[in-house]
């Protein structure tokens, strides 16, 4: 965006450019980029034992040749994009500009929730976004990319029957069916290429006749493993209900009613179509899509049985596919939301696939802090689960066979177990784990050198560039703020996320137009500024839990959207005056990724380091532009 026009030789490769990396998602398990292992202590990733033998350089070597590699694609298709977005900035107004790629963001979410509520499939994706191309590419370039495009989608790819959801690339595989049985026994699901879930049929009939099938006898010693330990289970909670193995086990065993709570409208979708023994269609469930820690705070009733599914999102941490680890499911806070929505002699059951690891001896701690005495646990054997349990249940012996692996799990230190401050459950100790340190760094360098060696940044001289760049660090961590503290009042979801990047991209729209028709001084925008995000500090997102609907909304809406207006007037006022509006807005654009990846400090001082961060970036914004004057 900074240089104003998309380099010329980029721009006619562009084609290959969009293709290589489409081709590269396309075929990412033909050529082994699904597991893209690298040896670390910082955290637990699930699935990277595959690479279990290598050493551990062998496995550096192959991350950044691949990661890295995917990255340059990746940048180069930016660089052109940016510098398209450049290059019509440079003929324009500063402030309608800039406005019109507001509102351009603003159809593009639009779009997004669409395609995402639709589970359209990555084709459709990309046809979208190559035909808002079409006004700017030559007939040569758009035929080639729509050629490379028809290629890379329409080349047989020897792969399961695949199924496209907000969250996920879903899988789902037949599991061998016994000689003799009529009908599927069960599924493998996998998500984004990792294994995820599957449906079986623990049904009596399945079992009778085949009562040593696997993993179906494992699978029903897990799944009923609650029931025998609370045999009335009364008023059920299931939350990461999945494809409803944890739904049907409660039917089972006499359930009066089940509540089965699922974030991915996709996978509710599967275990409607094809679970065997169609829990889903029982009177007795209702289902909501919805996220569990949201979920707790609007429940209809309390419970007399509260299962934990293996709902935490093992894929977001294996293969790299994500590495923020936060996660505010298992927080004590959450925890203490479960156990209020307990009856009185009721039982709650945590399923975990995390084994003996620090993961588990963490669970096993939040819940003792959250339930005022220790859980028992137990090992099922089965894909490396352990199952917590808190309430009655706690004091009845398990059947022959479990392993009671608490007192193993009682030695982990309490001192970092999961809070909604520091929601990092995987995370080994507070820290910025290497292996995002190893692309994060090169990634700033190369572009600080890239920017400095094609374009005048004269940030010593002229402060009005630092002014921007600082703004767009602390808008940046704004963001992030509003949207993890957002999510702890409605939901960890897809769509929560839509609404509150559109509710700020709104807000920056509102601000530059206000400025343009009346500029807003811009000092007493920063005094406002600066008291709504002090009142961010002081009052936390959490005190507005308790509240009604409407007031959560008004409440969040003060706290998250009056300082992104403050902020969009200071900017909108600011931009007004530069002389070169794509170098004002790339160097706008730059500050955010400064602001990213100062964000990665949460994994060391908790949350309340964004809002701290925030504060002093808009500060020193403040003092770059007294200094301008």
């Amino acid at each position: 965006m900074i240089l104003g026009a998309p380099p010329r030789r980029l721009l006619r490769l562009f084609p290959l450019v969009v293709v290589t990396l489409l081709g590269l998602i396309r075929f990412a398990q033909v050529l082994g980029l699904t597991r893209v292992g690298l040896w670390t202590g910082d955290y637990v990733i699930w699935g990277d034992n595959i690479w279990e033998g290598l050493s551990p350089w062998l496995l550096a070597g192959r991350y950044l040749v691949m990661v890295l590699g995917i990255l340059a694609v990746v940048v180069a298709l930016f660089v052109v994009l940016g510098g398209l977005v450049g290059e019509q900035l440079r003929n324009a107004r500063p402030l309608a500009g800039y406005g019109n790629n507001l509102a351009g963001s603003l159809a593009g979410i639009a779009a997004f929730t669409l395609l995402s509520v639709w589970s359209l499939p990555p084709v459709v994706w990309a046809a979208v976004g190559c035909l808002l191309l079409v006004p700017f590419l030559r007939p040569r370039s758009l035929l080639w990319l729509t050629a490379g495009l028809a290629l890379v989608f329409f080349l047989p790819v020897p792969e399961p029957r695949t199924y496209w959801s907000p969250y996920y690339r879903i899988s789902l595989q037949p599991l061998p069916t016994p000689q003799g049985w009529n009908g599927p026994s069960g599924y493998s699901l996998t998500v984004n290429h990792d294994f995820h879930q599957r449906i079986l049929d623990l049904s009596p009939e399945f079992m009778t006749r085949f009562p040593d099938a696997e993993p179906h006898r494992r699978g029903l010693f897990t799944y009923d493993f609650p029931y025998r330990l609370a045999p009335n289970p009364g008023e059920v909670l299931v939350v990461g209900a999945g494809t409803g193995n944890d739904v049907a086990a409660a039917l089972r065993h006499g359930a009066t009613h089940v509540d089965a709570v699922e974030i991915d409208p996709q996978i509710l979708a599967l275990g409607r179509r094809h679970h065997p023994e169609h829990p889903y269609e029982d009177p007795r469930v209702t289902t909501y899509v919805d996220d569990a820690r949201a979920f707790f705070k609007k429940a209809p009733r309390r419970y007399d049985t509260i299962v934990f599914g293996y709902l935490d999102s093992h894929t977001l941490f294996s293969g790299f596919s994500s590495l923020r680890l936060d996660n505010y499911v298992y927080t004590v806070e959450s925890l203490e939301e479960a156990r209020h929505l307990l009856r009185e002699g009721g039982s709650l059951f945590l399923s975990f696939a995390g084994g003996r690891s620090f993961v588990s001896g963490r669970l096993y701690q939040a819940l003792t802090l959250a339930f005022g005495a220790a859980p028992a646990a137990y090992d099922t054997g089965y894909d490396q689960g352990v199952i917590f349990v808190q309430g009655a249940a706690r004091q009845v012996h398990p059947p022959a066979g479990v392993e009671d692996v608490g007192a193993g799990l009682a030695q982990e230190p309490a001192s970092l177990v999961p809070r909604d401050r520091w929601p990092f459950l995987y995370l080994l100790r507070p820290r910025i784990p290497g292996s995002i340190l190893v692309v994060l760094v090169p990634f700033l360098c190369a572009s600080y050198l890239l920017l400095r060696n094609t374009v005048s940044l004269p940030l010593r001289v002229h402060r009005q560039y630092l002014h921007l760049l600082l703004l767009g660090a602390g808008f940046l961590l704004l963001e992030t703020k509003a949207i993890t503290e957002v999510s702890l009042l409605f939901g960890s979801t897809w769509v929560v996320n839509a609404v509150v990047i559109a509710a700020f991209l709104g807000m920056a729209l509102l601000a530059n137009a206000v400025v343009m028709f009346r500029p807003v001084p811009r000092m007493p925008a920063y005094v406002v500024l600066f008291l709504l995000l002090g009142a961010g500090l002081v009052v936390p997102y959490g005190w507005l839990s308790g509240a009604a609907l409407p007031w959560k909304v008004v409440g969040s809406g003060v706290l998250a959207g009056l300082p992104v207006f403050c902020s969009g007037l200071i900017f909108s006022r600011s931009f007004r005056d530069v002389t070169e509006p794509q170098t004002g807005l790339g160097v706008n654009l730059f500050g955010a990724v400064v602001g990213g990846t100062l964000e990665n400090l949460v994994m060391v001082g908790g949350t309340p380091v964004l809002g701290i961060l925030a504060v002093a970036l808009y500060a020193l914004s403040a003092a770059a532009l007294l200094a301008e004057k």
